[in-house]
């Protein structure tokens, strides 16, 4: 409906999760959300489609809107891991699945549903600060961490305000790769994955009726 109220009172079928809520859940993507949502799955099998409702395609126009805040970034399902476009869940105001159909005010590649990814805001008022830390260890591999720390801050109170936020995490691999002829270990835990992200946001009111709010998201996933 494009309005802000209790989503006991939404007239469709969503999921929110809020960033404390992500956090108590040690959601860090999707696919932890996937398992905290009822009617949406991901086939594990090697493409990582995102099916709500069912609703799934393996090639031509993806069935499941993906958003950033209100800019769209799903891709044609090719079968070949549609989600890794997706951002880690660090400092977001929330995370919404809305079941679809969708189409209303998603576009045509919302059939199935859309997944929005609410970026928290920089604030015209008051400063703030949010941090994540977490050290984890694999039995027979190598320890997992991150860290990440996101500030706003009013530069000019009640017109101009920033908020910036940086996130690593590496989880550490288990997996031994083989040489085939010698049978000597090339490599421990091979199978590692890390991933850096950076977002930088801004807003500006000029007016009361005005609102301009430029953002920059960067973010780089390796896995080996």
């Amino acid at each position: 409906t494009r309005h802000e109220e209790g989503l006991s009172k939404v007239p469709i079928s969503v999921t929110a999760l809020t960033q404390e809520a992500l956090d108590i859940r040690g959601i860090k993507d999707f696919q932890d959300v996937a398992k905290f949502t009822p009617g949406v799955n991901i086939d594990n099998s090697g493409t990582n489609n995102i099916s709500i409702r069912g609703i799934a395609s393996t090639g031509g126009a993806g069935t499941t809107g993906i958003y950033i805040d209100d800019t769209p970034i799903q891709m044609r399902a090719l079968a070949f891991n549609p989600d890794d476009a997706l951002p880690k869940s660090f400092d977001v105001e929330r995370i919404e699945v809305l079941r679809g159909p969708q189409g209303t005010l998603f576009g045509a590649g919302s059939e199935g549903g859309t997944v929005r990814y609410i970026t928290t805001q920089p604030s015209l008022t008051k400063s703030s600060i949010y941090s994540r830390e977490e050290v984890s260890y694999t039995q027979g591999g190598d320890p997992s961490y991150e860290a990440g720390v996101a500030g706003g801050t009013p530069i000019i109170d009640g017109t101009l305000g920033v908020r910036a936020s940086v996130w690593y995490r590496r989880d550490g691999g288990y997996i031994d790769r083989i040489d085939p002829v010698s049978l000597g270990t090339d490599q421990r835990n091979a199978n590692y994955d890390q991933t850096m992200l950076v977002r930088l946001a801004a807003v500006w009111a000029p007016t009361d009726k005005i609102t301009v709010t430029p953002s920059y998201f960067y973010q780089d996933r390796y896995r080996n």
